[in-house]
């Protein structure tokens, strides 16, 4: 062979330009000597479609990296040889860089490994027939590989055993892709650029996750965009759910053996599944801070459903959990593979922005076939409830303020403003989205009603509300003042999870998990209404209750309620307090006051009422009534018991009813509106 020339051909080409350029355009003219070089060009299809051009757009192509070697086998019948029998003759190359600017690789060929024309029995008059059916030739590489996959012999190239990289390193090895498509090559195309193109695919399928190191991210110094990990991010591609599920071989999905069939161009899992590490092949780009990938088998179940993990990703310690309804969103748009399982020749891309908040996913499936999804923004998210019952709800109940904090009596900040919807559940749309920091984090969260309250830090450094009585007002502070906080039942207040020691959520906090979080409103303030008649104007006994007031006596007036765990304290005591009146009537009188205790610690009465009646607008006359308050007997509404009671309760409406005449009080109460009760008793004064 020596003395003879070639020019092999590795071209690229955007659509416009594939077909429209000729040999001739783009290279010197080949040898087109019966005994000259074989005259090939090869293109690497970036998507299935690129392997049949049709009407509706050329297919597309991109090139090898440079040093690429890629492996040749090309058949061909001499007759004066055999008639059955081809001869099969084997070879490798590499590719040249592209052009500045092109999509074009050359390849470079030594001496020895120069195929020809005449070897094939091309100038052989005696072989017409052969020469018509021209040559079949078969391909294989792995891009960006100095060695192409190793070939055994002639029964691998129909069947050649490949197991994907699984652990993480150099996960890009296992990109083979091969040429098939070239079955007939005549010498009499050898100037056609059509006839003579190896086109190359990819058998197999690819996941790649770019990650966006986002906001808290300041600190490292892997990648190369503003924000940095510390350390390079670890992408597990399973079904787990918790850390320790990673190793149970029950989560594995990816397809990761099987064989290779350059002849056929295709691939075939043996069915075994693994868990695979995507490697990293990539920190230097701008705007993604590390790119992980793997190469998986066509058929790989990427979820079953919407809310399947697909991979787990620890970014600096951080764990989160990657669901599969942003890949499902982009394939379904896409169109052509519904049941979710991998295609060969797809690039199925997850594109997530981690921060010390949360992550954000979009999907998309690209490179060699493009799909793109929406962004969507996982959670923490609650449902409200207000009340044991779903009970009435104050003025304007339509938002409250989210408070989040990792211990329990501090550090709450205002981190949100969600709107309730009329199930119970929240919106998020329009106020700051909050994530978990990791799966391990516990949070505390609160709920205030109203969004602006405002919250203080007490003398011993814990986070309360301020309140003081005041007049009843549903629309207003202190009466429509509502805390939300997760409320435990019996024993199910214990943590969960697997990957760290279980730990009581009612101290530590919540940790990470999908589901909604349960938070129950309650009203703060107790309600504390008197009612005051007398008996018949006829009567001996009756009084005239025209100019009537309404004192507490040793009440408490000022306090402040703890997020910790909503318990009210009083901060000014043993005042007196002139109850509210209610419109005109001076009978009538509502306030919200602070949940407090009617008994001293001897348990002796504290709390009292003064009623104090004037006998004209003067206030020259009067008489005084007092009744202790504890003493009052009270019943729920509905119930046929009664009691008394030691203390003023948040959330629960204390209606008492004071007959007043010249020698008595006979009182009835109830509580009502927030929780009911009823009581009934006869004060002597």
């Amino acid at each position: 062979m020596t003395g003879k020339t070639i020019v092999f051909s590795l071209i690229t080409l955007l659509v416009a330009g594939l077909w429209s350029c000729t040999s001739d355009e783009l290279w010197e003219s080949p040898d087109n000597r019966e005994g000259g070089a074989i005259d090939l060009n090869v293109g690497v299809a970036s998507s299935p479609a690129g392997r049949i051009a049709t009407r509706a757009g050329e297919p597309t192509f991109y090139a090898m990296q440079a040093g690429t070697q890629v492996r040749l086998k090309v058949d061909g019948i001499w007759k004066r040889i055999s008639e059955t029998d081809p001869v099969s003759q084997k070879t490798t190359c590499l590719t040249v860089a592209a052009a500045p600017g092109a999509k074009v690789n050359a390849l470079s060929f030594t001496e020895s490994e120069l195929l020809f024309w005449d070897d094939y029995g091309t100038g052989d008059p005696d072989n017409a027939a052969s020469r018509a059916s021209g040559l079949k030739i078969l391909g294989v590489a792995v891009d960006g590989k100095s060695a192409a996959p190793a070939i055994a012999n002639d029964a691998a190239w129909e069947n050649l055993a490949w197991n994907v990289v699984t652990d993480g390193t150099d996960v890009l090895s296992s990109d083979i892709i091969v040429s098939n498509n070239l079955t007939g090559y005549k010498f009499e195309q050898r100037n056609d650029d059509a006839a003579r193109k190896m086109v190359f695919v990819h058998p197999l399928s690819k996941i790649t996750v770019n990650l966006k190191a986002g906001q808290g991210f300041t600190l490292g110094s892997v990648g190369a965009t503003t924000n940095k990990f510390e350390a390079d991010p670890t992408v597990t591609l399973s079904t787990a759910t918790t850390l320790a599920g990673i190793a149970d071989p029950d989560n594995n999905y990816v397809l990761a053996t099987g064989t290779v069939s350059i002849k056929n161009a295709n691939a075939t899992s043996d069915g075994t599944k693994s868990t695979v590490i995507a490697g990293t092949t990539s920190t230097t780009d701008n705007d993604i801070t590390v790119i992980k990938q793997a190469v998986v088998y066509p058929g790989t179940q990427l979820g079953a459903d919407d809310d399947a993990v697909i991979a787990v990703l620890n970014a600096d310690g951080n764990i989160y959990y990657i669901k599969a309804k942003e890949i499902h969103d982009a394939i379904t748009a896409k169109g052509g593979h519904t049941d979710f399982k991998t295609l060969a020749g797809y690039n199925y891309i997850l594109n997530i922005t981690v921060n010390k908040t949360g992550i954000r996913v979009t999907a998309t499936v690209t490179d060699w076939e493009t799909v793109n999804s929406d962004e969507v923004y996982p959670v923490i998210n609650v449902n409200t409830q207000v009340g044991d019952a779903g009970g009435p709800v104050p003025a304007g109940f339509t938002n409250f303020a989210f408070w989040r904090s990792e211990t329990i009596d501090a550090d709450y900040q205002h981190e949100a403003t969600p709107v309730i919807n009329n199930d119970g559940t929240t919106d998020w749309t329009s106020t700051t989205v909050l994530y978990w920091t990791s799966h391990s984090q516990h949070y505390h969260f609160r709920g205030i009603f109203p969004a602006g309250t405002t919250v203080t830090q007490n003398a011993a450094s814990k986070q309360v509300v301020e309140v003081a009585n005041a007049g009843y007002d549903d629309s207003a502070f202190p009466s429509n003042l509502i805390i939300g906080m997760p409320e435990f039942s019996g024993s199910d207040y214990m943590c969960d999870n697997d990957d760290h020691t279980p730990v009581d959520m009612r101290q530590e906090g919540i940790c990470a998990r999908t589901s909604a979080i349960n938070m129950n409103f309650r009203y703060m303030m107790s309600q504390v209404e008197v009612n005051v008649t007398s008996s018949d104007p006829l009567d001996d006994d009756y009084v005239n209750l025209t100019y009537c007031e309404v004192d507490l006596l040793n009440v408490g007036t000022a306090g402040e309620i703890a997020l910790s765990d909503r318990s009210a304290k009083v901060t000014t005591d043993g005042q007196t307090y002139a109850m509210s009146n209610v419109g005109t009537s001076s009978v009538h009188y509502h306030d919200a006051m602070i949940p407090q205790t009617l008994v001293n610690a001897n348990s002796s009465n504290k709390v009292r009422f003064r009623i104090t009646v004037y006998k004209d607008d003067t206030h020259t006359e009067r008489d005084i009534y007092y009744a202790d308050v504890a003493p009052i007997k009270v019943r729920a509404t509905g119930s046929l018991t009664s009691a008394p009671v030691s203390a003023w309760e948040s959330g629960v409406h204390y209606v008492y009813n004071l007959k007043i005449t010249k020698t008595e009080i006979k009182t009835t109460a109830t509580l009502t509106d927030w929780t009911t009760v009823e009581a009934s008793e006869d004060v002597w004064f």
